[in-house]
């Protein structure tokens, strides 16, 4: 669809109303589109490298022409009759414009008015290819965004004109997805490349748990069937943050870049998006190694691929089932199974037929969709994703938006069974929280990333060593795991990383703005558990408020109830990364001075 930020068709008018003035509005019209209108461009990144993946054509220059709106544009050339010849100059201009950008391997988004869809389409089909004959360019550089708003789109009319162009190796993306009718039968039936999703679902998104989870289960349902996901109106850093944690693809919006008709200004690869995940480094480096240890580097067939070369992959790789299909800049479109060929391999002249030109059958006839994931993704994620189609043979694997190997079902089920046999060694088997190996990945992972204030906290138990004398080691379980327990809760309600060191020590990490609310909700937290435990003493020793044992020199001793200490390290946002040794020292430091103090807590900042 045609718009500056958002252009939809809600109010087109209707084209059997007459209009005397037809004729010469379409060639105001055309002259408009000749003279006036031009194209702006805003860049579609990697989520994960910010190179370009593509450009969205967006027009510009109706109001110069004596328009109020792109709206009003478009519905006066249809209603005067010059719709088509419109859409086919404009992509004409597009075209011309988009050769000019500096990347060679990114694709054109652009707008379609689904008006000329339902009008049997010949006109966006015999456009599409004169302008990329006229180019020099292949198909699947191109790709036709169909506004969701519109009803016709989802016409019967109009799915086999969608069918015709996808066929013809141009992409589809369904524009907007979430506004307006949300038509899930062209979603079912058309199986896009990629879905845009509308700006309202992520602007703000990083503040809005509803927003996050609705996100998060669209994302996976798109991977499931092969699906890119394109981020709209990402204006913020942490939109974008939540973005990439969601498993979008693309991103589009001003924090990349805004819309531009200075083509000197677009760039093949935006730094600002390379430097957000340089400073994140939530690190899956583990994950990801695991993975890369399992990947099948399966060959792969171009889509263009003629039908005789596809018979003869599978017969000098007659070990596999399946091979998966790329497009020229390597991005897979689906697999196809030797299962798929079988019909014609095993006919008298079934080879002969599907390799005849005039017979029509191609490679993307029998390309079959493909879930697909990043390398970069969670175990936990790719599994989740490939869960929701069990008739997959397995899933596609991407890295920055190529095609980096092929996991089979059983391949993933090896990664999930060795990250677990890992965590399980690391856990600590009383309270099963992470142990010393993951609190030192968590540790590194915040020190390299402090665009938020961090606050480090060091948990250590007084007088527990007289407690467990006298009451046994069974009660001194009791007392760690009701600690772990309360931190662990506290931890949830405020997004931090809990560990246990061993024996009654354990650890804390918090991200956050405010280090004084952190040291507010701690000395909450201690005065909780010093109130909680003391239902595992008895009676008399709870009246009494301290606890007495017998030394080996034989004297009474006094002991306190049982208690936590903790010490606080704030590390500021934006300071310069500070080595691991400095922090580990000044909080061994804080946890003598939290020992000695009243409170039981000692707060410092680094630096």
């Amino acid at each position: 669809m045609h718009r500056a930020d958002a252009y939809l068709l809600d109010g087109a008018t209707d084209a059997s109303a007459p209009n005397p003035h037809a004729t010469d509005n379409g060639e105001r019209l055309l002259e408009a589109v000749d003279s006036t209108l031009v194209y702006a461009f805003q860049p579609i990144v990697n989520i994960d490298t910010g190179i370009a993946f593509g450009y969205e054509a967006l027009l510009r220059g109706v109001d110069q022409a004596g328009y109020a709106s792109i709206a009003e544009f478009f519905d006066t050339a249809y209603t005067s009759g010059v719709l088509e010849e419109v859409e086919r100059r404009l992509q004409r201009k597009a075209v011309d414009a988009f050769v000019k950008l500096p990347s060679r391997t990114a694709m054109l988004f652009l707008n379609v008015d689904a008006r000329l869809l339902a009008s049997g389409g010949r006109t966006i089909i015999d456009g599409m290819a004169a302008a990329i004959a006229a180019s020099g360019m292949s198909a699947d550089r191109f790709c036709l965004e169909l506004p969701e708003t519109q009803d016709i789109v989802a016409g019967d009319d109009a799915l086999p004109v969608m069918h015709q162009i996808s066929g013809a190796g141009v992409r589809l993306a369904l524009d907007d997805f979430g506004q307006g009718y949300s038509r899930l039968r062209l979603l079912h039936e058309l199986q896009p490349n990629f879905v845009k999703i509308d700006r309202y679902f992520v602007n703000g998104v990083s503040a809005d748990p509803k927003r996050r989870l609705f996100l998060s289960r669209l994302v996976d349902i798109m991977h499931v069937f092969g699906i890119a996901m394109i981020a709209e109106g990402v204006e913020t850093e942490a939109d974008f943050r939540t973005c990439k944690d969601l498993g979008f693809d693309y991103v589009q919006g001003y924090l990349i870049q805004k819309p531009t008709t200075d083509l000197d200004h677009i760039l093949s690869l935006y730094p600002i998006v390379a430097g957000m995940n340089a400073r994140e480094r939530r690190n899956r480096s583990t994950d990801k190694s695991r993975l890369q240890g399992h990947l099948e580097m399966l060959p792969t067939m171009a889509i263009d691929l003629p039908m005789v070369e596809v018979f003869d992959m599978f017969r000098q790789h007659r070990d596999l089932s399946v091979i998966p299909v790329v497009d020229q800049a390597g991005v897979p479109v689906g697999v196809v199974g030797d299962a798929d060929l079988k019909t014609y391999a095993y006919s008298p002249f079934g080879r002969d037929l599907i390799a005849n030109k005039a017979y029509g059958r191609s490679l993307r006839d029998l390309v079959r969709s493909c879930p697909t994931a990043s390398v970069d993704m969670p175990i936990e994620k790719i599994l989740e994703i490939f869960a929701h189609r069990s008739d997959a043979p397995g899933i596609l694997m991407v890295e920055r938006g190529r095609y980096a190997g092929f996991m089979s079902s059983t391949a993933l089920l090896k990664v999930l069974h060795e990250k677990t046999v890992a965590a399980a060694r690391d856990q600590n088997p009383l309270t099963r929280l992470p142990g010393n190996l993951s609190i030192g990945d968590w540790v590194n992972d915040a020190l390299e990333d402090l665009e938020t204030g961090i606050v480090l906290a060091y948990f250590d138990f007084d007088s527990f060593k007289p407690f467990n004398d006298t009451y046994g080691f069974r009660n001194g379980d009791r007392a760690i795991q009701l600690f772990a327990e309360s931190l662990q809760k506290h931890a949830a309600d405020h997004d931090a990383f809990v560990g246990h060191i061993g024996g009654d020590d354990f650890f804390a990490g918090f991200r956050c703005e405010d280090p004084d609310q952190v040291t507010e909700q701690v000395a909450a937290l201690i005065k909780r558990f010093a109130h909680d435990v003391e239902s595992f003493y008895d009676a008399e020793t709870r009246e009494r408020g301290f606890l007495e044992m017998r030394g080996r020199d034989g004297r009474l001793n006094r002991y306190g109830l049982l208690t936590v200490s903790a010490g606080l390290l704030n590390l500021r946002a934006g300071r310069d990364e500070v080595p691991i040794d400095t922090v580990m020292d000044a909080i061994a430091r804080l946890k003598k001075e939290a020992k000695q103090a009243v409170s039981g807590m000692a707060v410092s900042r680094l630096g």
